[in-house]
């Protein structure tokens, strides 16, 4: 997922993943919003038969992939997280393809093209907006003329949201007043949470991919109006959360709610050349 000439950075994300590649694997076991309205979302626009999935982590959307028929290749900074994805291809009995490799430099791995491109989850952890473009304009060297792009960001109010439903007590401590300072400043914020990461103003969104040559598809919030209640809402009845799921597609494209979700979802493709 990331390559600095200062490394401090690199190591932290891939020390926590090499440490946590479980419990990533797991944050979409069972029934979460972000997976269902993911999958909503891929399945209306991915085209053609193959997918790069860059920085997927131990594989929970590259397995899905395969078991829908594509020819996936996934890719990780995180040795433990590949690990475990060629563990869970055996155990799910898909066949794919892993490889570890930084999301800025692909260059050593002789891929080709393919029609979808995957990046959720390196822009998550990449502060410096010229190495998020690094990332973006490495994916679309491998995205064929005609192919999707997939990209995801974690929400500036992505920490709101998880004070608001698991832990309001620590809206008093450090770094949650450094998040709410930037908040009130329109501004996005880079820092440790549960790892180094970035949350994103949604306005920077389009104008960022539009600057890279891409076109707008769609841009959604992935957990849709859940957020502040994720985890009350997640462990509902099944017609609870299935009301929850039909209101949020209806309405996670729509700008004014975007701050509901923890992630955000780009849909794109190459603008004519």
């Amino acid at each position: 997922m990331l390559k600095k000439d200062n490394n401090t950075d690199v190591e932290i994300v891939r020390e926590n993943y090499n440490k946590n590649a479980q419990l990533e694997w797991e944050r979409l076991e069972g029934f979460h919003f972000e997976f269902e309205i993911t999958k909503h979302y891929l399945k209306k626009y991915l085209r053609g038969k193959t997918v790069l999935d860059i920085g997927g982590g131990p594989g929970r959307y590259s397995v899905w992939l395969a078991q829908q028929g594509y020819d996936v290749t996934l890719v990780d900074l995180s040795e433990s997280n590949i690990k475990l994805a060629k563990q869970k291809f055996k155990e799910f009995g898909v066949q794919a393809k892993a490889h570890v490799c930084d999301a800025r430099d692909l260059s050593g791995l002789d891929l080709s093209t393919f029609d979808n491109v995957l990046i959720m989850g390196p822009l998550y952890h990449l502060s410096d907006v010229e190495d998020r473009k690094k990332c973006v304009l490495e994916a679309k060297k491998h995205l064929a003329k005609d192919g999707i792009l997939f990209a995801s960001f974690i929400t500036l109010t992505a920490g709101l949201n998880y004070y608001l439903d698991t832990a309001p007590e620590q809206l008093i401590y450090e770094p949650a007043m450094d998040l709410f300072d930037r908040m009130e400043r329109d501004e996005s914020w880079s820092g440790m949470a549960f790892t180094q990461a970035t949350f994103i103003n949604s306005v920077e969104v389009l104008p960022f991919f539009d600057e890279l040559g891409f076109e707008k598809l769609s841009l959604l919030g992935q957990e849709g109006l859940t957020g502040p209640r994720l985890t009350k809402i997640e462990n509902s009845d099944e017609e609870v959360r299935k009301t929850y799921l039909e209101t949020s597609l209806r309405v996670c494209e729509n700008p004014q709610y975007y701050a509901y979700s923890d992630h955000l979802l780009y849909v794109g493709k190459r603008k004519d050349e």
